[in-house]
């Protein structure tokens, strides 16, 4: 078998961002998916805790409702109530009455964040084309798409887990948005987004990976209530999500999307140093 050394390494500028939404985009704190979660398994006459619904976050829906269905606490009261533990049949159910929970609020959530349609107006005036990944239905991401369209928001290609043989955190998403765009290598983009999965997705992909602390699920508040706590309890959250991004990988982390400019003219920066220390 051969063996290979060769290896190119990209010197060029980033040429496309691709966005997560809840969180990074719109919905300021993540809370659309976290509040029609809740109130899908209410229905059912299970109480499902906040913390454990954000820990599941970023996957695909189908997936985080399995992994909700799994954990003891969920399950127990499941079968106290259904006679059973919850089954695949029961999380396809859970999966289809989740879309039309979500459309009811989602006029409520889809308000970009401060600043959010700044930067991605900046971002485009550098040449950066803008693509996004989610974790919605293709008939939520549709819907969600035409809200934001709405705001003033529409990127150049939007990839949901339908599009692609599964979502987050696998690459698969991130590689069908670059095809799409027509852009290579993945070194020439960045994955942003607010949860664990979406940092994966981008490390999966091959691509420089910009974590959102602040205005995302890790901090998991509206910016009304985040302005409610003592500055001593705000930085403590903003840090603690701040380490968990940094922890799994990101290569920066930032509070909110309007960041995201100076880290693109830094990531530009270290990819030409890159090169020209390695043929000095």
């Amino acid at each position: 078998m051969d063996s290979f050394s060769y290896r190119r390494t990209y010197d060029g500028p980033v040429k496309a961002v691709l966005l997560d939404w809840d969180g990074t985009i719109v919905d300021y704190g993540s809370n659309a998916s976290v509040r029609a979660i809740t109130e899908l398994f209410r229905q059912r006459g299970v109480e499902v805790r906040m913390p454990l619904i954000r820990a599941t976050m970023g996957t695909s829906h189908k997936c985080q409702l399995e992994a909700i269905a799994d954990l003891d606490q969920v399950a127990l009261q499941w079968e106290q109530i259904h006679g059973c533990y919850p089954t695949q049949r029961d999380v396809y159910t859970l999966y289809r009455e989740l879309v039309p929970l979500q459309t009811d609020i989602l006029s409520s959530y889809g308000k970009p964040i401060p600043g959010a349609l700044e930067t991605i107006k900046s971002l485009r005036g550098m040449g950066i084309k803008i693509g996004t990944t989610s974790a919605y239905t293709g008939e939520l991401q549709r819907r969600f798409s035409a809200e934001a369209g709405r705001h003033g928001f529409e990127p150049d290609t939007s990839i949901c887990p339908e599009n692609v043989p599964s979502g987050r955190p696998q690459p698969w998403m991130c590689l069908k948005a670059a095809m799409e765009l027509q852009i290579f290598p993945m070194e020439a983009l960045v994955k942003i987004g607010d949860t664990v999965p979406d940092i994966e997705e981008g490390l999966n992909a091959g691509m420089w990976t910009v974590g959102i602390a602040k205005t995302g699920n890790e901090v998991g508040l509206t910016e009304e209530d985040l302005d409610q706590l003592t500055p001593v309890d705000r930085n403590t959250r903003i840090i603690k999500a701040r380490e968990k991004l940094s922890r799994c990988g990101a290569h920066f982390v930032v509070d909110s999307l309007d960041e995201v400019p100076q880290i693109i003219e830094l990531i530009n920066s270290r990819q030409s140093e890159t090169v020209r220390h390695k043929f000095i």
